[in-house]
């Protein structure tokens, strides 16, 4: 059987930062399963209707890393009880028509298999990841049931600015793995 092309998008561009090292965790964990690349839209512009046809260069080049993928994981911070404006950027531009006024031909993301995870505080990142389930649904993407999987940032990660996974936060993203290579294989 072929390898599934998974897409990691991170919501966090901080070095350092602790999603990017979940993130890493995640790409470990499928490489043997699993073609792994990450999302790198740190240059992609704010969606405005007024600049976005014709298309920036940039925004076609995230459509095509999407198109080529079977399935998307976010991996995504807490901001104040949300996403991230950077991540809900790439996900309004990959939610939009390709052509103008085109509702009829499906998006690059529509029906494509998307799963969660968040690295936060004592909430697990639990309302990032309902957010995102949420919205996942909206723009017509296929989310595996459930909202995902949270760890909480242990008190050393603060204080180092490192995340070093535990036993147990390494068994919630293994779970997940297993779960959303299973959901993506039917």
């Amino acid at each position: 059987m072929d390898k599934k092309n998974i897409l990691l998008i991170v919501g966090s561009f901080r070095k350092n930062s602790f999603n990017q090292s979940l993130a890493d965790y995640i790409a470990e964990t499928l490489k043997n399963e699993a073609n792994v690349e990450f999302l790198d839209y740190k240059n992609l512009p704010l969606l405005e209707q007024d600049t976005e046809y014709p298309t920036p260069e940039q925004v076609i080049d995230i459509r095509n890393q999407v198109r080529k993928a079977d399935a998307l994981w976010v991996v995504s911070p807490e901001y104040n009880g949300s996403y991230p404006a950077l991540l809900k950027n790439v996900l309004d531009w990959l939610s939009r028509p390709e052509k103008p006024f085109d509702r009829e031909t499906p998006t690059v993301i529509a029906g494509k298999p998307v799963t969660v995870s968040a690295a936060a505080g004592t909430t697990e990142g639990k309302f990032v990841r309902e957010n995102l389930s949420t919205l996942f649904s909206y723009i017509r993407m296929n989310p595996m049931p459930g909202n995902g999987a949270g760890i909480i940032l242990p008190m050393e990660a603060w204080q180092t600015g490192v995340l070093t996974l535990t036993d147990e936060h390494k068994e919630i993203i293994n779970r997940q793995v297993k779960d959303f290579l299973e959901f993506i294989s039917k």
